[in-house]
């Protein structure tokens, strides 16, 4: 039994309201993958650079230490 017109057009108008609703759906899903990625790489960049800074930041602590205790054992060597 084919419906009438009038059914058939409601029935196409909600088959396209459903299959907008899919699309959108599909869109909003992609973006927010791709904004979650996006903060992602940012926090391990901005980890990275920290890190980068720590490490630098302990190799110049670290630095006189080494070259004081150089400095005090050619010291100690030079007087016996």
């Amino acid at each position: 039994m084919v419906p009438d017109p009038y059914t058939l057009e409601k029935m196409a108008l909600a088959h396209r309201q459903q299959l907008q609703r899919e699309a959108e759906h599909e869109q909003m899903q992609g973006a927010r993958s791709s904004h979650s990625s996006h903060r992602m790489r940012y926090m391990a960049a901005r980890l990275g650079t920290f890190l980068i800074a720590l490490g630098t930041r302990l190799r110049q602590l670290e630095q006189p230490r080494t070259s004081n205790a150089v400095d005090e054992v050619r010291m100690k060597e030079s007087l016996c």
